[in-house]
């Protein structure tokens, strides 16, 4: 079918890419992954939770490799004496600047190779990197405890520079967090603190080609999940928080080794970091309360950062709606479309009961060992599969063409009134009213659109939802690729036979 070819030909075109590790070898002034993961192989081998003896021999490990850098490294106390902050800086240096930052505690039943070994390397390295020549004087490192904890030591951090330094110097701070919920796959920058104009204008000149969207940072927002950056973001404090997501099913496991964690990762996120460094390092940090301005929309296209202002997103999204023609198919599309909903949701918890029965830990564990690319595949084939039927037994009263209406409505709808996620679905809003009027070789180009925006956002859905969020992955097809669905697929569809005369 051409337009699931030309669907699939976008989701290939912009498939993230990782680096290859870069050697040991490397130039001094460039992020090397392969001397980077060196200092975790000692420690990255057991848990290391707040208080025990394997976290405060990290945090020796950590302070005499920053020391050997060139910072001035401070060990900062919780009031209650629990928690171990460490702070690094050139000598002298100002309050203000860029941090990198990360936690340096595990979960108890992990070795945290990934979170957050990935973090304490990623934040090490740069450092290195960044200090060829000596410590920039606005170069700053904080390796938080108490993470696992409830975000303990970024709280601590927090009150004691509210103790110690009025609100200028606590809102001239840059931060570039390092995070893991996973062990390989693509760096994504999920969250950001500021002005995002300024953000990303800093972004595109540090040549970062992490996975970063508006979409992403949008879902992120309502989440009930955090970071420490979720405390420097209230502090006022500007920045970027980095994470892996592929790999989710080791996350907080034995599993979560340094023999799982991907070296073409750790590079992907360690050239972020080191270029956002330098980007942010050669301005004049100024930063303060975030300024007002229009909500952005951008994406990864081909490892570009691309951006579009709101209104034309909405315009966007609002003129294939001028194709369409008012029509009671809408309605029995609806029924058709509702009708899959249930199916799928149904038939995805009836494939789930199984494995909690048979596997008492499935549904308590914080991850599961199930690979999801598998399951994502049975997940889209349950969807688009659950549609098919749900036309097929509605027969003629739910006509391919009230699908297709509502397809389009719906997608126009959500770009219009939150273009910073919806414009995912812009696309889809034209493939859909263009088949809908019977234009297929139109819709083509919009098929393939569709597949270079939505390819890593589905991606990104697959390994960072699981196993366990399975009714979601099979609705997902419905709601993002609906409208691939084959016009011969309903019965409705076909020409009612007409009676014939005497």
């Amino acid at each position: 079918m051409p337009l699931a070819a030309a669907v699939a030909l976008g989701v290939a075109l912009n498939w993230p890419r990782l680096p290859a590790a870069a050697p040991a070898s490397a130039p001094p002034e460039q992020f090397s992954a392969t001397r980077a993961l060196v200092p975790l192989a000692p420690w990255a081998t057991a848990p290391r939770p707040t208080g025990s003896p394997a976290h405060a021999a990290v945090l020796d490990s950590l302070s005499a490799t920053l020391t050997a850098t060139g910072f001035e490294v401070r060990r900062e106390l919780s009031p209650d004496g629990r928690l171990v902050n460490l702070v690094a800086a050139a000598p002298g240096a100002p309050v203000g600047g860029v941090w990198l930052t990360a936690h340096s505690d595990s979960v108890p039943r992990g070795p945290g190779a990934a979170d957050d070994g990935l973090g304490l390397a990623v934040v090490t390295e740069a450092a290195r990197a960044l200090s060829v020549g000596g410590v920039p004087a606005g170069l700053h490192v904080l390796i938080t405890d108490g993470e696992e904890l409830g975000l303990y030591g970024a709280k601590a951090h927090v009150a004691a520079d509210r103790a110690a330094s009025g609100e200028g110097e606590r809102a001239s701070r840059l931060v570039l967090n390092v995070e893991a919920r996973g062990t390989e796959g693509p760096a994504y920058m999920f969250q950001t603190a500021g002005t995002e104009g300024e953000l990303l204008q800093a972004w595109r000149e540090s040549g970062c080609r992490a996975q970063a969207t508006s979409l992403a940072h949008s879902i992120y927002a309502v989440l009930p999940n955090d970071t420490d950056f979720t405390i420097f973001r209230r502090a006022g404090w500007w920045g970027y928080d980095f994470a892996l997501i592929d790999g989710a099913w080791r996350y907080h496991t034995p599993e979560d080794t340094l023999a799982n964690l991907s070296p073409a990762s750790v590079q992907a996120v360690g050239d972020c970091v080191t270029g956002l460094a330098r980007a942010w390092l050669g301005r004049e940090l100024g930063l303060g309360e975030p300024k007002p301005e229009a909500a952005r929309v951008y994406a990864q296209v081909g490892g570009v950062t691309v951006e579009a202002p709101g209104w034309a997103v909405r315009l966007a999204a609002a003129l294939p709606l001028l194709l369409l023609r008012p029509s009671r198919r809408v309605l029995a599309g609806a029924g058709a479309w509702a009708l899959a909903l249930v199916a799928a949701i149904g038939l995805a918890i009836f494939t789930m009961a199984p494995l909690a029965a048979f596997w008492p830990g499935f549904a308590t564990r914080p991850a599961e060992a199930l690979h999801p690319y598998p399951l994502f595949g049975f997940a889209v084939a349950l969807g688009l599969g659950c549609a098919v039927g749900a036309f097929r037994a509605l027969r003629r009263f739910s006509p391919i063409g009230g699908w297709l209406d509502l397809a389009a409505v719906g997608a126009a709808a959500t770009a219009i009134f939150l273009p910073a996620a919806g414009y995912a679905l812009v696309p889809g809003a034209w493939a859909s009213a263009l088949r809908a009027r019977g234009h297929e070789r139109a819709a083509v180009a919009a098929a393939l659109a569709a597949g270079l925006l939505l390819g890593p956002v589905l991606l990104g859905a697959c390994v960072g939802l699981t196993s366990r969020m399975l009714p979601v992955l099979a609705v997902l097809p419905l709601l993002t690729v609906g409208w691939l669905l084959p016009r011969g697929a309903a019965i409705g569809n076909q020409p009612r036979p007409q009676p014939r005369g005497p």
